[in-house]
């Protein structure tokens, strides 16, 4: 099937050269004997023809298939359009035009589709390379640059230090990947060890001992911490205190901080290895849920390029870890002690070494018949961790979970997913030392549920 291109006249010269259809370069049907000759000296096939009379197509062509550039005097491409049909019927015709152009059995393309989708997202290029270009400079000749996460990082964090290292052109002695944690779920335990990612622990004196400080998938207000101040903030979490850095880049439309990771590293023109693509990409599943939740127009872009990129068989081995007996045990206790009441799924866990198992128990509750809401929890030290997700089409997680525990301790998340850590003796008083004290799961139910119900102040202690 021959390809036609319908072109406004004064785009025909523009465009000339940088046109292929079907692979070759086309021949070009023009009104004009001056604009023949002008394509002429450039090398191009052109013939002169009435561009509204369909045997213009066919005496140009010949026996010829194609392809063929018509050039459209001002207002009359939709004319034009209707004579390549009829003088071409197996052509495939695509037209250039003004916003009101229909052409029947032809691809319309009105001229503002070039500025939506070429120039819009180069020039947002543009915008991500002045950005880069002013983080940079901002941490050029620092000998020492900490590159800090949050307690436990995640995914998107582990992933986002390392492509702020790739960014900064670093390596491991000049730019650390610090946390004032240590990471505790097993999946991000294997990326690490799989992807050969190194993660120092760090304390607050130590942070001294740096020339710059920036901060990935978290912000300072976040941490209990305090510390000298911050070079740099990147984050896609909601902001709940102003950001206190030189330079910030909080973005809580994004679904993931490795998404605007990789918008840095394509304006800047830097390769994305294998490696770090499979980081980048486990980043944007794990806290999208694979786009599931909370992804946007630029998460699907980062992923499908990503994909191309990543070592399948290393993510496959990264995401599905081996479960200890004692892992086993608190998942079995979950399922024992599980609750669905008006469409949550509840489940205390008591009480476990380490809390990474309380947001994958959370996960895994979304999946329960007729369940909009996962709320789980568990005791670690003397404090009460509660993970919350929802399907994304009620009322947003974090709100709920800060009218629901925010009276008790930090609270708060994105839209399908949040976080709450209390100390367990403001949840339940007098559980000081208690293994599992008895009504702790209760009051976590109540308190949820007149959270959720009501107006999305905080309940009543």
């Amino acid at each position: 099937m021959r390809p036609v291109l319908v072109l406004p006249e004064e785009l025909v010269l523009d465009l000339e050269g940088h046109i292929a259809l079907g692979g070759e370069p086309p021949l070009y049907l023009v009104a004009q004997p001056a604009l023949r000759a002008r394509l002429a000296r450039r090398k191009a096939r052109a013939v002169t023809g009435d561009p509204e009379d369909p045997a213009a197509y066919r005496r140009a062509l010949g026996r010829g298939r194609g392809p063929l550039v018509v050039a459209a005097p001002a207002g009359r491409a939709g004319r034009v359009g209707a004579a390549v049909r009829a003088g071409l019927p197996d052509a495939a015709v695509l037209v250039v035009g003004d916003e009101r152009l229909h052409v029947p059995g032809a691809i319309t393309v009105p001229l503002s589709a070039f500025a939506e989708r070429v120039l819009q997202p180069e020039l947002e290029r543009a915008h991500e390379r002045a950005r880069v270009e002013k983080i940079r400079a901002h941490f050029e000749g620092a000998a020492r640059v900490l590159i800090l996460m949050q307690d436990d990082p995640d995914p998107d964090a582990i992933a986002s230090a390392l492509a702020l290292r790739t960014l900064l052109g670093r390596n491991r002695t000049g730019a650390p990947i610090c946390t004032f944690g240590t990471i505790t779920r097993p999946e991000n335990v294997a990326m690490c060890e799989i992807l050969d990612i190194d993660v120092e622990p760090i304390t607050t004196r130590e942070m001294h001992g740096f020339d710059r400080v920036a901060m990935v998938d978290v912000q300072p207000s976040f941490l209990e911490e305090r510390f000298v101040e911050v070079d740099l903030v990147i984050d896609h979490h909601p902001v709940e205190e102003p950001v206190r850095a030189h330079l910030r880049d909080v973005r809580p439309s994004y679904g993931a901080t490795s998404t605007i990771l990789v918008d840095y590293l394509r304006a800047a023109d830097v390769k994305i290895t294998q490696r770090l693509a499979t980081a980048l990409l486990y980043g944007i599943k794990a806290d999208t849920l694979g786009l599931e939740r909370g992804g946007t127009k630029a998460d699907l872009e980062a992923f499908t390029l990503l994909y191309l990129l990543a070592n399948h068989n290393a993510l496959r081995r990264i995401e599905r870890p081996a479960l200890g007996e004692a892992a086993l045990d608190a998942l079995a206790t979950g399922l024992a002690r599980r609750r669905i009441t008006k469409g949550v799924f509840f489940s205390h866990l008591g009480r476990v070494a380490t809390a990474d198992l309380i947001p994958q128990f959370a996960d895994f509750g979304l999946q329960a018949e007729g369940v909009e809401w996962s709320v789980v929890s568990g005791i670690v030290g003397e404090d009460v961790h509660i993970s919350v997700r929802n399907v994304g089409y009620v009322r947003g997680a974090g709100d709920v979970t800060r009218a629901a525990f925010g009276d008790l301790g930090s609270a708060g998340g994105h839209r399908t997913m949040a976080k709450a850590v209390l100390a367990l003796d403001r949840l339940v008083p007098g559980a000081s030392g208690s293994a599992d004290p008895a009504g702790c799961q209760d009051r976590i139910v109540q308190r949820f549920l007149r959270a959720l119900g009501g107006n999305g102040r905080s309940p009543d202690r």
